[in-house]
């Protein structure tokens, strides 16, 4: 499992990519280190058709797990402009842990924005940007975890 680092953190592919990695690597940043920036769990939740490429389109998810942990999966295949998630989780004490691009040629043509908790930690919503050229099934496995202590 690919744990996301702040180096490597999904960009989308463009003339602003730097300025674009930089900001996702800033909202990982705080994900990772206890805030609020992305998620999902363990089991494995799914989205069906395209990446949604119109603009503001919203998508529900059900993050699919336990209290320990879930797992949602995002397709990307076709690209997405500024698409909401908005991802159910199994429980509210439940932090993002990890995100998985497959395959692994589309890790850096992604972005994912501003997440944040909300209903007391049992939705977690965050915008996700991909490039069009992503390939039919293509997905981006979120995952969260209960903190351990």
């Amino acid at each position: 499992m690919d744990i996301v680092d702040a180096s490597t953190a999904g960009g989308i592919v463009g003339r602003h990519a730097s300025r674009l990695k930089m900001a996702a690597a800033a909202t990982l940043i705080g994900v990772l280190a206890g805030g609020a920036a992305i998620a999902p769990g363990i089991a494995s939740a799914s989205t069906s058709g395209p990446a949604a490429s119109a603009a503001g389109k919203t998508r529900q998810i059900k993050c699919k797990g336990g209290s320990s942990s879930c797992k949602a999966v995002v397709s990307l295949a076709g690209g997405a402009s500024r698409v909401k998630l908005v991802i159910a989780l199994s429980d509210t004490n439940l932090k993002l842990d990890g995100i998985v691009a497959k395959p692994k040629s589309v890790k850096g043509a992604y972005q994912l924005t501003g997440g944040k908790y909300s209903l007391g930690g049992s939705v977690y919503t965050v915008t996700l940007n991909a490039v069009q050229s992503i390939p039919k099934g293509s997905t981006l496995t979120l995952t969260f975890k209960a903190p351990k202590g």
